[in-house]
């Protein structure tokens, strides 16, 4: 991607851009799950679905967690090549999606 990374202007870090962002990351695990359940889904699309929740879960989790763990602050997005917490923590804003991402509630 031509923008990947790239400052917005001279000063202005890519803010917006290569972070893995908790709010997408929900929105994208919600349509999922609703697509693998779906009745009127064809089969082979449901369980494409089912496989890309599983592991953007299990992915997003680990960086959550693995941030937590190592150290003790929820942040307010994340480095997407290495995981590391990145700009405001402790954050409970948007990053708080993360316990309806445990419990697998969507609903809003």
């Amino acid at each position: 991607d031509l923008f990947y990374r790239q400052a917005n202007a001279p000063g202005d870090e890519p803010y917006w851009r290569g972070a893995i962002w908790m709010p997408i990351n929900f929105l994208a695990l919600r349509a999922l799950k609703h697509y693998a359940a779906h009745p009127n889904a064809p089969a082979a699309i449901a369980k494409q679905a089912a496989s890309l929740y599983a592991e953007l879960r299990e992915n997003l989790l680990n960086t959550c967690i693995g941030e937590w763990d190592r150290t003790g602050s929820i942040w307010e997005h994340y480095d997407d090549v290495g995981g590391r917490g990145l700009r405001s923590h402790p954050f409970t804003g948007w990053t708080a999606l993360v316990l309806n991402v445990m419990s697998e509630k969507y609903s809003v």
